[in-house]
């Protein structure tokens, strides 16, 4: 390889870790922007209170401005990203075809940003442009995971059928728990495992909260069970490396959320907790992905 496609792949993997970077924290500033009361600091769209630039002095403003600006870099590095790949490939193969998917989904999910702000901050459409955002995440983990990482083994059935369920009930644990939020339930229940003083909620939005618990107990219990199989069958490999980000990151995440009651909702432990749902979501994507991508002749289990 030539010393400048050498530095074409080195640009390429830049910006492509930019992607992985923005895709968590995009949605992360979203959260922190959402709990601290500064969902409509901005009450119009693409502008804020009709200039290009927030009013300093609403500290609001400021917040839900850096978050739309946010997006607006991701957006930039995406188009990046769609010339960089073509540039290294010189065709539109899957990683080029992922990249163009994924700036096009920013730009809807942009749009669906607007929407939200001109809807006054409506639940539902809240949660179609977090689930747009999470589905920005997940392309780009696969286009980075198809480019630079490999995967050594062949790996069960069983297994593969495990992390599409986790993943999936990682996105639902995300998702259910914004929808809580964004309909008043967030801080319906202030203990923790029980809701309030007595085991069956009472309430439409009790019940919403202690639906997210719930799904977000079987999402742990999956986490637990995916990673103990990847670390104990498959240690020393990429894929058993992975699960030990899944199971340190399920850890972590559970330990923020139950801390959520204890801390008296504070914007900081909301703010992280969503943070780390989003690595959880992204590291149980990255799961599937290398898994699928195996190379079945470079290992045979229990040999």
């Amino acid at each position: 390889m030539t010393q400048k496609n050498i530095t074409k792949k080195k640009f390429f993997f830049l910006f492509a870790s930019l992607g992985i970077f923005f895709s968590f924290f995009q949605p992360t500033c979203g959260a922190y922007t959402r709990v601290s009361g500064s969902g409509d600091g901005c009450p119009d769209w693409p502008t804020c209170f009709g200039s290009w630039v927030p009013p300093f002095n609403d500290i609001h403003a400021v917040i839900e401005w850096s978050h739309r600006t946010s997006g607006t870099l991701f957006g930039l590095v995406s188009i990046m990203l769609v010339i960089l790949s073509y540039v290294v490939y010189r065709k539109y193969n899957i990683t080029v075809k992922i990249y163009i998917a994924t700036l096009f989904l920013i730009i809807i999910v942009g749009g669906i940003g607007g929407v939200v702000v001109l809807s006054e901050l409506d639940p539902a459409i809240r949660t179609v442009h977090l689930a747009g955002a999470q589905t920005v995440a997940a392309l780009m983990v696969t286009a980075f995971v198809i480019e630079n990482i490999s995967n050594e083994v062949k790996i069960d059935r069983k297994i593969k059928i495990m992390a599409i369920i986790t993943a999936f009930l990682a996105i639902t644990s995300l998702l259910s728990g914004a929808y809580a939020v964004w309909q008043g339930a967030g801080a319906v229940c202030y203990k923790w495992p029980l809701c309030s003083d007595y085991i069956i909620p009472k309430y439409t939005n009790q019940w919403i909260h202690m639906i997210h618990r719930l799904i977000s107990l079987g999402l742990v219990l999956h986490i637990f069970r995916l990673s103990y199989y990847l670390i104990k069958d498959y240690s020393n490999t990429t894929i058993g490396k992975f699960g030990i980000l899944l199971l340190a990151s399920g850890i972590l995440q559970t330990i923020i959320g139950a801390s959520i009651p204890i801390s008296e909702f504070s914007i900081w432990s909301r703010t992280l907790h969503l943070g780390l749902a989003t690595i959880v979501w992204m590291i149980s994507f990255s799961i599937i992905i290398i898994i699928s991508n195996a190379k079945p002749k470079d290992y045979i289990k229990n040999q």
